[in-house]
Parts: C-alpha cells; sequence; structure tokens
C-alpha cells in the first residue's frame, strides 16, 4: 500500500485571482506538468482564450518554491504530497 500511495500525490490548486480553487487528488507521479496543467484547466473550468480570442497557455507555479514548473517536468519529480500550485496565464507582452 506504500508504495501504491507514493505513485500518486494530491495537490490543492488555485487560479490566481484565488477565486477557483479545487483539490487535485491521485495526480499519476507519471504525468508531466503540462499533461496536468491541461487536466486542471478543464476540471476548473479555466477560459482557453483572452477577451480578444487568442490562446491562453497556462503556466503552475509552485507556492513552495516560488517558481513557475517547466511542463516536461514530472509530477512525481516536481511535486509533494499537499503541495499548493497556482495556474497563471502565459502573458507575452507586445
Amino acid at each position: 500500500m506504500g508504495q501504491a500511495a507514493a505513485m500518486t500525490v494530491g495537490l490543492r490548486v488555485s487560479d490566481v485571482s484565488g477565486q477557483k480553487a479545487v483539490r487535485a487528488s491521485s495526480v499519476p507521479a507519471s504525468l508531466s506538468v503540462a499533461e496536468l496543467v491541461q487536466k486542471l484547466i478543464a476540471k476548473m473550468g479555466l477560459s482557453r482564450n483572452d477577451v480578444e480570442g487568442r490562446p491562453l497557455h497556462y503556466q503552475a507555479r509552485l507556492d513552495r518554491e516560488g517558481r513557475h514548473l517547466h511542463g516536461s517536468e514530472t509530477v512525481g519529480d516536481a511535486l509533494r504530497e499537499d503541495d499548493a500550485i497556482t495556474l497563471t496565464p502565459d502573458i507575452d507582452a507586445g
């Protein structure tokens, strides 16, 4: 049972405004951060387009370390049980 529990991670997730928050339990450790973000966008009902209709791209910010996670990182390598992450839109200036 201990090994099976280590293969998933439970996370607390919010959007950048803090108005939408969910608990993501049993996230597979083998999942990439990019895959996790896509699943969370759908689960949280976040907009996929900006006000002008352009696609929005989101990043996951790991609150514990104060950094944005790379999409290629795996959940098991980057995150710990009960970590809090914030989904932030990737804003391109200009």
